[in-house]
C-alpha cells in the first residue's frame, strides 16, 4: 500500500498545512480568515518571488469582483495576524512598490511520510531568519483532539452552513465596515407565518440599524429574493456591493423560535461573530431589540446611549398588526398589477388592530401614491388625496417618521405642483433617516426637474451608494443624466446594464433613448422593432422612439406609416424613466 505524505511549510515558529488550509502555531491553531490563508499560501509557494497585485486578484478573487483595496485590506490582516502571533520582529511579507508582494521570511518546507520519515528542503530568507521546526508527532496529536472537540460541540447544519470555518481573530470594530445587508432568515420550518416572522424580523433589524447612520444598510427590496436562493451569503453580499452580510436561520416549534445568526465580512470571507436566540412567539419585540443591540456591538467598538434608544425603538406592539404591516410591505415590492390595492387591505388590518401604528398609514400614502400615479381624473385626485391624509395621519403619530415625510414631499412633488413645500420634507425625511434611498431618489428628481443638475447627481449618487441595484435608483440615475445631456455616460450606462441583463426592460429602453440622443438611430429601430410586438405599457414610447429614429434617418416613408399607426393608440399619461 502506498505511504501518504504530507507537505507543510514552517516559519518563524508557524506550520502552514497548505493541502488542509491550516496555520499552526506550536500546537495551537492559529485563527485567520479565509482569504488571508490563501494569501499566505500563494505568497509561500512563491517564495522569493514577486507576486503582482493582478495575479493576487486572478488567484484568489477570481470569481468575484472586488476592488484593489480588498488586496490592502487582506495583506494588511495577514501582516497583522503573523506579527500577533510571532516572537519575531522581522518581516513575512514585503511590498514591492508598483509590482506586489513577496514572503521574506526563513522558510522550511517539510514532506512527511506516515509520520515517520520527513525530508526537508531549506529555503533562505531574505534576511536569514532561522527556522523553527515542531515534533510532527505532538502536531497530529494536537490535531486529533482539536477535531474530536469540535466534532463534538457543533451540529451538522452549523458546520455545513460555515464549513467549518473559525471566528476570525480581528473583531468586526477593527475592520471598517461601511456597507451591510440584512438577508432573510432562511426557514427551517415551512409556512406563510414563519416568512412572515422572517420578513419581519429582517425589516425591523434593516429599519433600526439603518437609522443608526454608522454604515449604508441595503433595503428590503434588495435583499428579500435571499429567501428563495439557494445562493451563498458571501457570494449574495458580492451581488449587493457590500462589506458584510448578516444571515441565519428560523426554526419554531410549537411556541417557541429559535434564531441562529452569523455575520461575515464579504471581502475577504471571515466570520467576524454568531450567536443564537431563544425566545417565545409572543416576546417578538424583545427578540429584536435583542438581536439589534447584539449585532450593532459586533460592528462598533462603542454603542452610545442615542444608539440604544433606536435600536429598541418600536412601531407596535401589537405582533398582529406588524404581521399585517410586512405582508403589506411585501405585497407591494412585488409591483403587481394589483398589488397595491391588496397592500392596501393589509395596511387596514394592521391600523384596525393597532391604530397609533404610524407606519401602516404610511403604507397606506404609498400605496394611494402608486394608485393615483397610474390612474387620472377624479381617481387621481381621489387617490391623491387619500395618500396625503394618511401621510398626514402618520406625522401626527409620530413627528419623526422619515418615511411619513417622504411620502407626503412625493405627493407634492407628483401631484400639487409644491416644489418649495416638497423640498423642505424631502430634506426633513434624509435628515432623520440618512439611509432612506427612496428619499435621496425622489429629491433627486425633484432637483432635476427644477435644473438643479449638480444638486440632482449628488443626491442621485446617495441613492445608488444605499441601494446600488435598485432598478427605480437605476431609472432615475437615468433621468438625472437625460436631464444634465450627458448622453454618452448614460449609454454607457445603459449599454453595461443590457450586457449583464439582457431582458432588462429599463435597460432596454435606456439603450434606445441615449442611443436616439447620440444618433444611433440603427440601433433605435433595431430595439425598437423588437419591443413592439410586446404587451406591455411602454407601446407608446416604443412607437415614439421608433417614429422619430425614422425621421431622423434616411426612411420617411416608414416613418410617416409608423407615426400614422401610432393615431390608434391612446397617449397614457407621460412618464420619463420613473415617476
Amino acid at each position: 500500500m502506498p505511504e501518504k505524505t504530507g507537505h507543510f511549510y514552517e516559519f518563524g515558529g508557524f506550520r502552514l498545512d497548505a493541502e488542509n488550509h491550516a496555520l499552526w502555531l506550536g500546537d495551537r491553531l492559529v485563527a485567520i480568515a479565509p482569504k488571508a490563508l490563501e494569501l499566505l499560501i500563494l505568497l509561500i509557494r512563491r517564495h522569493g518571488n514577486i507576486v503582482s497585485r493582478e495575479e493576487l486578484l486572478e488567484t484568489i478573487w477570481r470569481d468575484t469582483f472586488v476592488e484593489e483595496a480588498n488586496i490592502n485590506y487582506t495583506v494588511s490582516q495577514l501582516r497583522k495576524i503573523l506579527s500577533e502571533n510571532s516572537q519575531s520582529d522581522a518581516p513575512f511579507v514585503q511590498t514591492v512598490p508598483k509590482q506586489g508582494y513577496r514572503f521574506v521570511a526563513g522558510l522550511k518546507e517539510v514532506f512527511e511520510t506516515d509520520r515517520k520519515s520527513a525530508k526537508f528542503t531549506n529555503l533562505p530568507a531574505a534576511d536569514s531568519l532561522p527556522a523553527v521546526s515542531k515534533s510532527p508527532v505532538r502536531w497530529y496529536f494536537s490535531a486529533i483532539i482539536l477535531v474530536g472537540v469540535l466534532f463534538l460541540t457543533s451540529f451538522a447544519y452549523w458546520w455545513k452552513v460555515n464549513d467549518q470555518k473559525g471566528l476570525s481573530s480581528l473583531p468586526g470594530s477593527e475592520r471598517n465596515i461601511r456597507t451591510l445587508a440584512i438577508l432573510p432568515l432562511k426557514m427551517l420550518s415551512e409556512g406563510e407565518k414563519n416568512k412572515t416572522l422572517s420578513l419581519g424580523l429582517t425589516d425591523s433589524l434593516i429599519s433600526r440599524l439603518g437609522s443608526l447612520n454608522r454604515f449604508a444598510v441595503r433595503p428590503m427590496s434588495s435583499v428579500k429574493d435571499y429567501i428563495k436562493s439557494d445562493q451563498d451569503p458571501l457570494k449574495f453580499g458580492t451581488k449587493l456591493k457590500v462589506d458584510a452580510v448578516l444571515e441565519g436561520t428560523l426554526q419554531q416549534t410549537d411556541n417557541r423560535l429559535r434564531v441562529n445568526l452569523r455575520l461575515w465580512d464579504v471581502r475577504d470571507g471571515a466570520r467576524m461573530w454568531q450567536d443564537s436566540f431563544d425566545s417565545t412567539e409572543a416576546d417578538i419585540f424583545n427578540l429584536q431589540d435583542a438581536i439589534s443591540t447584539k449585532v450593532t456591538q459586533s460592528l462598533v467598538s462603542e454603542l452610545l446611549e442615542k444608539d440604544r434608544e433606536i435600536l429598541t425603538r418600536r412601531d407596535t406592539d401589537n405582533p398582529e398588526a406588524f404581521r399585517a404591516y410586512i405582508r403589506g410591505r411585501a405585497i407591494m415590492d412585488s409591483k403587481n398589477p394589483d398589488s397595491a390595492e391588496k397592500a392596501i387591505d393589509e395596511y387596514q388590518k394592521a391600523a384596525v388592530l393597532d391604530p397609533t401604528f404610524a407606519m401602516a398609514y404610511v403604507g397606506y400614502a404609498d400605496a394611494f401614491s402608486r394608485l393615483g400615479f397610474t390612474s387620472s381624473g377624479a381617481k387621481a385626485d381621489e387617490y391623491y388625496a387619500k395618500s396625503k391624509a394618511a401621510a398626514n395621519k402618520a406625522l401626527a403619530l409620530d413627528p419623526k417618521l422619515a418615511e411619513a415625510y417622504a411620502a407626503l414631499a412625493s405627493v407634492k412633488r407628483i401631484y400639487d405642483w409644491d416644489w418649495n413645500g416638497a423640498e423642505n420634507d424631502f430634506k426633513r425625511a434624509i435628515e432623520l433617516n440618512p439611509n432612506y434611498s427612496k428619499a435621496h431618489l425622489w429629491y433627486a428628481l425633484l432637483l432635476s426637474s427644477l435644473g438643479r443638475n449638480e444638486e440632482a447627481l449628488a443626491e442621485i449618487k446617495r441613492a445608488i451608494a444605499i441601494d446600488p441595484l435598485s432598478p427605480d435608483i437605476k431609472a432615475g440615475h437615468f433621468s438625472v443624466l437625460e436631464g444634465r445631456r450627458e448622453y454618452a455616460e448614460a449609454l454607457a450606462l445603459a449599454r453595461e446594464n443590457v450586457k449583464f441583463n439582457k431582458e432588462s426592460g429599463l435597460g432596454r429602453r435606456a439603450l434606445a433613448t441615449f442611443s436616439f440622443h447620440q444618433g444611433e438611430y440603427a440601433q433605435v429601430i433595431e430595439i425598437s422593432e423588437q419591443e413592439l410586438p410586446k404587451k406591455n405599457s411602454q407601446r407608446f414610447v416604443w412607437l415614439s422612439l421608433l417614429a422619430n429614429a425614422y425621421t431622423k434617418s434616411i426612411r420617411p416613408k416608414r416613418r410617416t406609416k409608423i407615426s400614422n399607426n401610432s393615431k390608434n393608440y391612446r397617449k397614457p399619461t407621460p412618464k420619463r424613466f420613473i415617476r
